[in-house]
């Protein structure tokens, strides 16, 4: 256990430099800075459905998504390019516990960032109205949505050096261009599992954004199953990958 611990904390630290931290901390907070510029003399209802939208379609289809596809992509990938995997391969560790220590690190520190923009917004519209009920919802959402995302994006980081490129590709081709055209994929887009957790959290500003699931059911039991098992897949396949493929 020493080990795995060791290794997540490793993990952890080179998926968030300083540098990266800061920068993706200012992106996070883009979605609560365009919600205070445009509700100035806003109605509270007014600013409620502002703010439901603008979490949708920015901070859900589109901050978090990139903070998580970046950070799952490297917590091997960084790895495999540095050629220090093979070395990390010779610690008494099963592949099975590397792929569960590089996994936790990829949500934990992915989750931490991303977490950010959804306090940050949910408290712009707390601060200006006293309402705090966006919170819970931002914050589990964007917990589902960031352990799908590691599920899909830590193996395909070990696979290829293009995994950030191949995630952009997938959120704006397919996440936001064709599973808006049909809606019946839509248990394949990790950010609208998260969408769908927060109308399930926040019924009452749910009807915002209910459009943009597809035909997603507003329900924290159904996207925290897909969730986990796009990570159970991932776990399954990135162990695998370790166990078959040249670690160099």
């Amino acid at each position: 256990m020493s080990q795995i611990l060791a290794l997540f904390t490793v993990s952890l630290r080179q998926a968030l430099p300083k540098k990266r931290t800061l920068l993706l901390v200012l992106l996070q907070l883009v979605p609560a800075l365009i919600y205070l510029a445009t509700t100035t003399n806003r109605t509270e209802t007014y600013s409620l459905e502002l703010g439901v939208q603008i979490g949708a379609s920015v901070y859900f289809a589109l901050v978090l998504p990139v903070v998580s596809i970046v950070l799952a992509a490297g917590v091997l990938g960084s790895e495999r390019r540095d050629q220090t995997l093979s070395f990390i391969a010779l610690r008494p560790l099963s592949r099975l516990s590397i792929t569960i220590a590089k996994m936790a690190a990829a949500i934990t520190g992915a989750f931490a960032i991303n977490a950010v923009g959804a306090v940050a917004l949910a408290s712009a519209h707390a601060i200006l109205f006293g309402d705090t009920q966006l919170l819970m919802g931002f914050v589990i959402g964007s917990l589902v949505a960031t352990i799908a995302y590691v599920g899909i994006f830590v193996p395909l980081g070990f696979l290829t050096d293009r995994s950030v490129i191949i995630g952009m590709a997938y959120l704006l081709v397919f996440e936001n261009g064709i599973v808006a055209a049909l809606p019946g994929l839509a248990s394949m887009s990790p950010w609208r599992l998260g969408l769908s957790t927060f109308g399930a959290l926040t019924p009452n500003a749910a009807i915002y954004a209910v459009d943009l699931v597809g035909n997603l059911e507003l329900s924290v039991t159904k996207s925290v199953s897909a969730a986990v098992l796009f990570l159970a897949v991932g776990i399954a396949s990135t162990t695998l990958l370790l166990r078959t493929r040249d670690l160099a």
